[in-house]
């Protein structure tokens, strides 16, 4: 698909306390929008879909498209906060299309937390810092698997963006359900990550296990 789908909500597999994340794997299949199938590990830590990226917004507020983030980003300390947080934004790996040379950059600990916040979760303030760090390190993962499955078009590596991403844990993958139907535990959590491959927009469907499928 060359459009941009509504259906797109930004989800990140991400455990939101460091003793889960000590146990916690997870195992990512994906297939792209050609036809192509794809089976991709990428190593995660979660329960649920991520609050960051979880579907609407409050009244008023603006989303990026690409992303489903608050468009202006809110990095003021959220009532009730009992600690101060980083405001700082780690900037990615992972090309960002429209952005010159650009690359996306992941959310501050303040920004994750008043995402948690906002939609109903009780984060703790302690936990941020590896919150954040297994996220970023979950969508370098997912990064990662994606240029091996881009191997087969080598001529387009070199320019390959992701152009946008998001969550639709609702709408279980082909595959998540076959192997579903054969007995096995489902994904937590989907992502559909959409690529610029030679200027062709390419859609990659990715599952999230706490386990292997």
């Amino acid at each position: 698909r060359t459009h941009h789908d509504p259906r797109l909500r930004m989800g990140c597999p991400v455990i939101h306390s460091p003793a889960a994340a000590e146990t916690a794997s997870a195992a990512a299949a994906a297939q792209t929008s050609g036809g192509d199938s794809a089976a991709a590990a990428a190593g995660s830590a979660s329960t649920s879909g991520c609050p960051v990226h979880a579907r609407g917004s409050p009244a008023g507020e603006r989303l990026n498209p690409d992303n489903a983030m608050p468009a202006v980003a809110n990095q003021l300390p959220a009532a009730g906060q009992r600690l101060p947080l980083s405001k700082e934004r780690v900037e990615s790996t992972i090309p960002q299309a429209g952005a010159e040379g650009g690359h996306w950059v992941y959310p501050s600990a303040q920004m994750f937390y008043n995402a948690m916040r906002r939609k109903g979760f009780e984060p703790q303030e302690e936990d941020m810092r590896t919150v954040v760090a297994i996220h970023n390190t979950v969508n370098e993962r997912t990064w990662r698997e994606i240029l091996l499955w881009e191997r087969h078009y080598p001529e387009c590596v070199d320019d390959l963006k992701l152009v946008r991403f998001g969550g639709v844990p609702d709408e279980p993958t082909p595959k998540a359900r076959l192997f579903t139907a054969v007995g096995y535990k489902p994904p937590f959590d989907r992502h559909d990550w959409v690529v610029s491959r030679c200027g062709k927009e390419v859609r990659y469907l990715i599952d999230y296990y706490n386990a292997r499928p």
